[in-house]
């Protein structure tokens, strides 16, 4: 087959499910990874002859995302392995990775000993590798419930060449004494979109993403937030950073939240798109 009939049969396939832009999208995706071809490739030379597997197609008509498909996806330029016990890392993301980058740097440069950071509710370990790989001598643990996405995300800090210690730890309910103390940095991305939400997302997400990574209960959004901010109370340091990712809906409440917990410097930014995204505070 000629690969241009690729093309040709992914937009005819996948057009009740994504826009021309997003199918054009997927198409680069899985060509360069299958193939090998790049997008500036293909125009070079869509005459170009291929073997193509039909049930991948398939999988992606019925809604299963082209990382799944893939098993890999990129993360703040790094290349992670993925699969349906884990979240599929987001770009807006990134943009906290940057920030935490960013406002670490004097802290690396003062210090002769380590940064200690831990994340919490790591998944396939992005932001956690992420950290590893661009702050300088640092000391870093990752936490999560699923055993399965713990093995995703040692994988992939073996493929990126992090150290990293992952620990399996259920935030909600199991004890946070074993956890590091004296950290100077907790990072998480927990689950945080109402149950009632699930109706207004895309098939690809609601059918194939792992639900307990997603979403938590109407009657109490912030459940999450509440038991990562007490575990920040305990193993932070003082002056150390809670930072997080959250739902645009709560932000009100969740700095509240955070200012009845004597945290500091409570700080709530938009990402890139101006969507409420971010937050951060201090233990002083």
């Amino acid at each position: 087959m000629e690969i241009s009939i690729l093309r040709t049969l992914f937009h005819t396939h996948l057009s009740s499910l994504y826009e021309e832009r997003e199918r054009e999208a997927i198409f680069f995706i899985y060509i360069e990874d299958q193939y090998n071809i790049k997008k500036q490739d293909y125009f070079l030379n869509p005459d170009v002859q291929i073997t193509f597997e039909e049930t991948d197609i398939e999988a992606l008509a019925n809604g299963k995302p082209i990382q799944y498909v893939t098993g890999k996806t990129t993360f703040y330029h790094l290349q992670l392995s993925v699969n349906s016990s884990v979240l599929i890392p987001r770009p807006e993301t990134e943009e906290l990775v940057a920030t935490i980058q960013k406002n670490s740097y004097g802290l690396t440069l003062l210090r002769s000993y380590s940064l200690k950071i831990l994340d919490l509710c790591t998944g396939s370990g992005a932001i956690a590798i992420a950290l590893a790989k661009n702050i300088i001598n640092t000391e870093i643990w990752a936490t999560d419930l699923s055993e399965d996405a713990l093995k995703v995300a040692k994988e992939n800090a073996r493929a990126n060449q992090v150290d990293i210690h992952f620990l399996q730890h259920d935030i909600l309910n199991d004890d946070s004494s074993f956890l590091p103390d004296n950290l100077d940095i907790i990072v998480s991305n927990p689950p945080y979109i109402p149950l009632s939400e699930r109706i207004y997302l895309h098939k690809n997400i609601i059918h194939y993403e792992p639900p307990s990574a997603l979403f938590v209960p109407d009657e109490n959004p912030l459940v999450f937030y509440d038991a990562i901010a007490k575990t920040a109370k305990k193993n932070l340091r003082k002056g150390g950073t809670l930072y997080f990712e959250t739902h645009e809906k709560f932000h009100s409440e969740l700095s509240t939240m955070l200012g009845d917990l004597d945290f500091k410097e409570i700080t709530l930014w938009n990402d890139i798109n101006g969507k409420p995204r971010f937050g951060s505070c201090k233990k002083l």
